[in-house]
């Protein structure tokens, strides 16, 4: 097995809308939410407000295309609330975490890009390596 952990997480970044009021238009509570900070030493933190939605703890797997397919089932009828968001200055995007101990990577069915497209929804990966597990 190449992948020892791993979780997608929906983010949304707004310079204007809080995490509550993006919770509130999305109807969905966000997992992690940090308001804009302008006394920060971080540049985004100082420019806008953090929603995040993350499947850790909620899907346990290494398979990373259920932790994707989680935050579509999650979004699922809410393409025109993304819309809207965006159309307010949203920036949003799927970020996933992935740490491996060998070769192999992360993947998506078509089925699974094409949930992401229709949702004008970018996705990315922060790649670690680590080691096995002693056990």
């Amino acid at each position: 097995m190449s992948c020892l952990e791993t979780y997608a997480t929906l983010r949304i970044f707004s310079a204007d809308l809080t995490p509550d009021v993006i919770s509130e238009r999305l109807g969905v509570a966000a997992t992690e939410a940090i308001p804009r900070d302008p006394a920060s030493k971080y540049k985004v933190r100082r420019e806008a407000n953090f929603w995040g939605w993350s499947t850790e703890g909620r899907v346990e797997s290494t398979d990373n295309q259920l932790h994707v397919r989680a935050i579509l089932a999650m979004l699922e009828g809410k393409a025109p609330l993304l819309r809207a968001l965006r159309a307010s200055g949203c920036e949003i995007d799927v970020s996933n975490f992935w740490v491996s101990n060998g070769q192999g990577g992360p993947n998506l069915e078509a089925s699974d890009l094409d949930g992401l497209s229709s949702l004008s929804l970018p996705i990315w990966w922060d790649v670690y390596f680590g080691e096995q597990p002693e056990t």
